[in-house]
């Protein structure tokens, strides 16, 4: 594996074509020969205060390489939009016109003529998707063509311009619709190794014996659920964003093995809060535990409680609804409530993990001890004597 290189001149073939204000090229031509062609003038506002990129994400132009490299899938036929490319220093273009009536023009970059460090071709749109796309040692090129769209001459102002303008624009997806369409297109085996977290969610999303069935809003227009006359008042990342809480804090849920029993843990954990918590569950508007807030708060608590039960093996709807009654009074979920016990004003992930600490503290074994508090007081116990 090495970079593309011995290549002196890179020629496009391509078509004169309008964009509303612009008059530009347009064609295709592998992703590595539009990399060749082309350097990112990344904005710095110490070294390069007039650039125009964001800093790179390795990250997210690994994904962009990986998505390109990847086997092809009929099924799923894969798509760039389109690379816009401005040449800042003409001497390195020559454009030759095809003979004949043909539109196509030819453009040759002489690439060996370009100096490391300066931005001949600058990228107006496309960086992550370039960056790799020569390869490197770790790398093939990458010679999938893409479309393209090349300006000649615009200043950098105008450049900023439309980077401005292409970037602003962009509306960027719900994270529900997001996950929800991601899940939909990957196979279960995959979502269970990868996505485990997106995958219980989608199950309890679906799953007519699941409490939280027909309560996600997926993302997308709610329309036809209005036309319903349903409610669906939390977002599929919500539970998404509890599920992954709940997995990672958990010790004992990872020892069950199959994530179809693991599924069934957490399905029978909602429904005994579903349960215990009846009134504020049916009416989420009066009441903050359907919220984020709620949502998190519950499924950080439920690692705890999952934790308790499954070393006894109680795993029923009743035996997490005990825990749970244990904890229900610590605090007031009603959206108005003042006072210590009020969750109004409480946001975020840590405002979560106080809340469900507090509910634990709460939690007692059938032989009525406290472990958590009895722990505490252990823990006090060897914390040495303030001084006088």
């Amino acid at each position: 594996m090495a970079k593309l290189s011995g290549t002196p001149v890179i020629e496009l073939p391509a078509q004169k074509s309008k964009n509303l204000d612009t008059t530009c090229y347009r064609g295709s031509a592998p992703l590595a020969h539009l990399a060749l062609i082309s350097q990112p003038d990344i904005f710095d506002q110490v070294t390069n205060p007039k650039g125009l990129q964001r800093d790179l994400s390795p990250k997210h132009a690994s994904e962009a390489y990986e998505y390109v490299h990847r086997d092809r899938n009929q099924e799923y036929p894969r798509a760039f939009p389109e690379v816009v490319l401005n040449v800042r220093q003409k001497g390195i273009l020559k454009e030759v016109l095809e003979e004949g009536a043909s539109p196509i023009i030819k453009l040759q970059f002489t690439v060996s003529d370009m100096k490391p460090g300066k931005v001949y071709v600058s990228r107006v749109d496309g960086n992550h998707r370039l960056y790799y796309a020569a390869g490197d040692e770790r790398r093939d090129p990458l010679l999938a063509e893409v479309p393209f769209q090349i300006h000649v001459g615009l200043t950098q102002e105008q450049e900023r311009s439309l980077f401005v303008d292409i970037n602003s624009n962009q509306k960027g997806l719900s994270s529900s619709h997001l996950a929800v369409m991601q899940n939909r297109l990957t196979p279960d085996e995959i979502e269970i190794r990868d996505h485990f977290d997106r995958w219980i969610a989608s199950k309890l999303t679906k799953d007519p014996d699941s409490p939280w069935h027909g309560m996600i809003h997926e993302g997308g227009s709610k329309k036809g659920t209005r036309q319903q006359g349903l409610t669906r008042l939390v977002n599929f990342a919500s539970i998404q964003g509890g599920v992954s809480k709940l997995v990672s804090k958990s010790q004992s849920i990872h020892d069950v093995g199959d994530p179809h029993l693991q599924y069934v843990l957490i399905r029978n954990y909602w429904q005994a809060v579903k349960t215990v918590f009846s009134v504020e569950w049916s009416s989420p508007k009066d009441y903050l535990l359907l919220k984020n807030i709620g949502v998190w708060s519950l499924s950080i608590l439920g690692a705890t409680i999952i934790d308790r039960c499954l070393p006894k093996s109680k795993v029923h709807v009743d035996d997490f609804a005990y825990y749970l009654k244990q904890a229900q009074a610590r605090f007031d979920w009603q959206k108005d409530a003042i006072g210590d016990r009020a969750i109004s004003g409480m946001s975020g992930n840590k405002a979560a993990m106080i809340i469900a600490a507090a509910m634990a503290e709460e939690l007692t074994d059938e032989s009525g001890s406290n472990l958590i508090k009895e722990t505490q007081e252990k823990l006090r116990a060897q914390l040495p004597l303030p001084q006088a």
